[in-house]
């Protein structure tokens, strides 16, 4: 424990008092600030620690709230509430070992319900399966998820995708391994068990796009902008205007639901999209952006349109494809000269990698190798591209001009 003078612990108490009335009023940013300030006059200030981890919990900056959630356990004055939310932030950080000896030390004074529950049970289930007892992980997930138990094939599927975003390699390879073993024909399956294995590959095979996308068509945007904080379409769309604000046909190549379509339309005299999900296309309609929207693959699409687009806008879309060398020629071919081409990538340190979660990434200097016997480089910018497992994922903005030929 810190020997903290009275005039020190009575300046964090002032804080605290002022942390507390912030977090009430909804500023979480003068909350934060107030918080660190009275543990900085009192480090063993329980308050400030707990209250520190729940504005970090609520921000999403669950890393952090594990920090000041464990703080509070080292004094010895987490009681079963801190607990729960130490286990539920380190579950969120893929941590499940421990988040699950965190739920244990809160059913020590109380049962478990709800959400605390069902985030119990999986954190349990998949620290069993990394320790690599799968079969066992999941009969043993039935018996103390109780009343909460769900479907164990949504366990095992979600399971999956934690595991591997999380570098648990060897148990999503096996978990996925018992998942294509139940659906042989399964496309999503069978090519995220390929980049989970880190297997040879050059694109991501049309099948899986067109299933993984019609299948969560639905509640995509909420995922991918709320959730993920997903901005690329607008970031992306902002760059371009830094050269140009008028063309004359726009083409949103793997348009999805149609996310640059608000961003797109003021600047297009016509804005087409075109991708491999029908479903994704019918969200993209509901916008009423698009002129026109067609269902089809990107490379076979831009064959058929020599020199008819003033910017091709690829968000998001050169991250199916490993070898750029075909898109890029195809994307060239379908330019007008001095067109634009704008791509957003994930950042790689080798030219281009498979990664955990069925994306390619890419090396910078890569894409501007092929890139440059057709375009002139006019912008780069380093983004965060999306959160992956409650991390930002590095990527890179490019807008081109086509060169005159």
């Amino acid at each position: 424990m810190t020997d903290v003078s009275g005039t020190a612990a009575t300046d964090a108490q002032a804080w605290l008092d002022r942390a507390v009335r912030a977090d009430a009023g909804g500023n979480v940013a003068a909350a934060e600030r107030a918080f660190l300030q009275a543990l900085a006059h009192d480090p063993d200030l329980v308050d400030a620690h707990f209250g520190l981890g729940v504005t970090y919990f609520r921000s999403a900056r669950y890393r952090e709230a594990v920090l000041a959630l464990q703080a509070v356990a080292t004094v010895g004055a987490a009681d079963a509430a801190i607990y729960l939310l130490l286990g539920k932030s380190l579950y969120l950080v893929g941590r499940f070992a421990e988040s699950a000896v965190a739920f244990e030390a809160a059913l020590t004074t109380m049962p478990l319900q709800g959400d605390s529950l069902r985030c119990y049970s999986r954190a349990r289930t998949y620290a069993r399966m990394i320790a690599g007892n799968i079969p066992d992980a999941l009969a043993d997930y039935v018996s103390r998820a109780c009343s909460e138990t769900e479907p164990v094939d949504v366990v095992m599927r979600d399971g999956f995708g934690l595991l591997s975003a999380y570098g648990h390699r060897d148990a999503a390879a096996a978990l996925g391994a018992l998942l294509i073993a139940t659906d042989p024909d399964d496309a999503v399956q069978r090519h995220l068990n390929d980049a989970v294995a880190g297997r040879a590959i050059d694109r991501v095979p049309p099948a899986y796009v067109e299933a993984h996308f019609d299948a969560f068509a639905d509640g995509f945007d909420d995922k991918l902008v709320k959730l993920l904080a997903y901005r690329v379409p607008e970031q992306l769309a902002g760059l371009v205007r830094h050269h140009r604000s008028a063309f004359d046909h726009i083409l949103d190549v793997g348009c999805g639901t149609g996310l640059a379509g608000e961003h797109l339309r003021p600047l297009a005299r016509q804005l087409s999209g075109v991708d491999l999900s029908a479903r994704m296309l019918e969200q993209a309609a509901r916008r009423q952006r698009y002129d026109t929207l067609d269902h089809a693959e990107a490379l076979a699409y831009l064959a058929e349109r020599p020199a008819a687009f003033d910017l091709v806008f690829a968000a998001d879309t050169l991250i199916y494809f490993g070898r750029l060398n075909a898109l890029m020629d195809a994307v060239a071919k379908s330019v007008r000269p001095g067109g634009l081409f704008a791509a957003s990538i994930e950042t790689a340190s080798r030219d281009f990698e498979i990664l955990p979660s069925g994306r390619f990434a890419h090396a910078d200097a890569y894409v501007m190798r092929l890139a440059d016997p057709h375009f002139e480089l006019l912008d780069q910018q380093a983004i965060d591209i999306r959160l992956e497992a409650n991390l930002p994922a590095k990527g890179t903005l490019f807008v081109w001009r086509r060169r005159h030929v």
